[in-house]
């Protein structure tokens, strides 16, 4: 085991002097140089120890971070960094996904970083872009995240790390904003000036578009706190062209995560990283027990990884027997030493965060668990190619494609563990927390930057109880979208609802979704008000829907934690066991429509049964029967003879008339 002093700072003669003390344009100074140069493009291996490659030989000698120089130290301040074993791996890493390791492993390839906070590895990828753009000319560099503060703090340590190096490697600035971080100078020749000098270039860009580095050609692009993406897959496919050449990879794409910075909303990060061979990456888990406190080696620059994670595990423990559930999730995701910890929902909630937690990990690493398929349903089409409307919809898979020309619109909105049971009727039900564009606090949240926490509508189907041999008691699909028009949410529900012959148990206070249906002769899709949810001071007198008041909010969190004591493995859902660990703290739009499906569930009455028995009930003398065609058209049948007669109007329900004078 070696001296980490091997590896850094740099001498230049038997006497340890500092190279600082060279003098310039000596022949000792020249050799000097000109052998750095050759290290930082080819690495380094001191005498008995292991080879580094060049960009980690240009941080550890080069760079400075911003730091306390000693453990004694009450201020920070620019300091040299030390070889430490957790950052040797991961430059290693890095190193073999763009060269391969001269081995199986050809390289080509990028890495999704999962690592427990505080370790440092802004810096060191600020400076993995800082050493492409000081020693390769015409290299072209990204970085993305998804907020604006996320962008400025990473180029604000790249600059302060450019500002600590040596003359010798400090190429002149061509262009230098908050977008752009471009070497070289101007010269003029013959009158006219002209771009000189390296032009390597960084460019700097918030992700809020996942296509916002479209037109680039990148050696390195790192997503910065990835986990907090709100469409990391869409941002990652939509950048794949600009470091990638066909089925080329020519540059190296770097995913970084926190694992206490993991956003609700999204699980692109949980899927990308379990499932990282579909991308192309390679999944790198940097666990906490590396350089953890004192459990390290300064002197050798070794941890004491199985000291440390015992600690961690003993302390993990003491906030478990306390009764504190939500201290100890929160501990071992801060500090992960498996995976799974890392993905730990540690909020404040009031359900079961330990069944929530088991649930997050039977998905991640059950296959028999990852039910989930995406798509969208399409309304059928006629002969001449006209969409029918209020017909079957269809069910089209999500291909992977997404709209060109506005890459943040989902284009499969719609996620599904179980299709709809054919012939059976009164099996599905459903609900829909909507969102609403005019409320004083969404307008507000529109003009922030970041919109994480902006309202969506939510739909969910619920699979009531069917039989011993039937899977039920479990919600089976959801529709959780803000599309740009509310008429398209609108519609989006209509087909859920027509998909899974349900009925919708919607908040009273969104008129435009009643009148939606109202207007387009879709009431048979519309719950009426529960009347097992009135509080017993009720005075409603709404006809549809369901007023979402103290006493309605209070029945739906019960029951959502009922269902989750008993049927937490029934859940498939990601996104929704994600919400379930922040309810009452954040927007959980899909635990509101999930509780509301519940209410829907205890208010129903109507009887699970088999649509065939209704081809043995005889029409009455005299009266026509009713039926739909394959297109979504009414069929009449005359009892007396049995023949069919299409209206000439499809969607007509037969209460449409009520509907004229109905309240809402």
């Amino acid at each position: 085991m070696i001296s980490a002093k091997k590896y850094s700072p740099i001498i230049f003669d038997k006497n340890q002097k500092d190279y600082h003390q060279l003098k310039k344009n000596t022949s000792e100074y020249f050799a000097f140089w000109k052998e750095q140069k050759k290290r930082l493009k080819e690495g380094y291996k001191p005498t008995g120890g292991s080879w580094i490659p060049g960009n980690y030989y240009f941080y550890l000698n080069f760079s400075k971070i911003h730091g306390l120089p000693s453990p004694e130290s009450r201020r920070k301040s620019m300091i040299p960094p030390i070889y430490r074993d957790q950052d040797h791996e991961y430059y290693q890493e890095v190193h073999h996904a763009k060269y391969g390791d001269g081995k199986d492993n050809p390289g080509g390839y990028g890495i999704i970083v999962l690592k427990a906070r505080r370790k440092g590895f802004s810096f060191m990828n600020a400076n993995i872009l800082l050493h492409e753009w000081t020693c390769y000319a015409h290299s072209e560099n990204g970085l993305g995240a998804q907020r604006e503060d996320y962008v400025q703090d990473f180029r604000k340590k790249m600059l302060l790390s450019y500002n600590e190096l040596p003359s010798e490697l400090r190429n002149k600035i061509l262009n230098n904003n908050e977008e752009i971080f471009m070497s070289g100078y101007k010269e003029k020749e013959d009158g006219i000036w002209v771009e000189k000098g390296m032009k390597s270039m960084v460019h700097f860009r918030v992700m809020e578009k996942p296509n916002a580095f479209r037109g680039t050609s990148l050696n390195y692009m790192v997503f910065e706190e990835a986990g907090e993406f709100l469409k990391l897959k869409r941002s990652f496919q939509s950048s794949e062209d600009c470091f990638k050449e066909g089925n080329v990879f020519f540059g190296t794409p770097i995913i970084g995560g926190t694992s206490n910075a993991m956003e609700v909303e999204s699980d692109d990060y949980m899927d990308m990283y379990y499932n990282a061979e579909q991308f192309n990456l390679k999944p790198v888990f940097i666990k906490a027990s590396k350089v953890f406190g004192s459990f390290f080696d300064m002197s050798t620059g070794i941890s004491d990884s199985k000291g440390a994670e015992e600690f961690i595990i003993a302390e993990a423990e003491k906030r478990k027997a306390t009764g504190d559930l939500q201290s100890y999730y929160s501990y071992l995701q801060e500090n992960p030493l498996e995976v799974e910890h890392a993905f730990f929902k540690s909020g404040k909630t009031p359900f079961d965060l330990e069944k929530v937690n088991k649930q997050i990990a039977n998905i991640n690493t059950n296959p028999s668990f990852q039910r989930v398929q995406k798509g969208m349903l399409d309304w059928p089409r006629n002969k001449e190619g006209k969409e029918i409307f209020g017909a079957m919809p269809e069910f089209v898979m999500d291909d992977g494609s997404h709209d060109e020309k506005n890459p943040a619109n989902e284009l499969f909105p719609f996620e599904m563990v179980e299709q709809p049971i054919p012939g059976m009727a009164n099996i599905h039900l459903a609900a829909v927390d909507p969102y609403h564009i005019d409320d004083e606090l969404e307008e507000m949240k529109k003009k922030m930057s970041d919109q994480k926490d902006r309202s969506l509508g939510s739909m969910c189907v619920y699979r009531r109880f069917v039989g011993p041999n039937t899977i039920g008691e479990l919600p089976v699909a959801f529709y959780t979208d803000r599309p740009y028009s509310k008429e398209k949410f609108y519609e989006n529900c209509l087909k859920l609802a027509i998909y899974y012959d349900s009925q919708i148990l919607v908040e009273y206070n969104d008129d435009g979704f009643l009148k939606y249906f109202i207007h387009h002769k879709m009431t048979r899709y519309l719950k009426e008000r529960p009347r097992a949810a009135d509080s017993p001071w009720s005075q409603a007198t709404n006809r549809y829907g369901i007023h979402m008041k103290t006493f309605q909010k209070k029945l739906l969190t019960e029951l959502v934690d009922e269902y989750v004591k008993k049927h937490w493995e029934d859940i498939y859902f990601l996104k929704l066991l994600n919400e379930l660990s922040v309810y009452g703290v954040k927007n959980t739009d899909r635990v509101m429509s999930f509780g509301m499906a519940l209410i829907h569930d205890m208010d129903a009455t109507k009887r699970i049964y088999d649509k065939s028995e209704d081809e043995n009930i005889e029409p009455m003398e005299g009266l026509p029967g009713f039926s739909r065609n394959n297109e979504g058209g009414i069929v009449t049948i005359s009892s007396n003879n049995n023949n069919h007669f299409e209206t000439n109007k499809r969607n007509v329900t037969f209460d449409y008339k009520l509907d004229e004078d109905i309240e809402l």
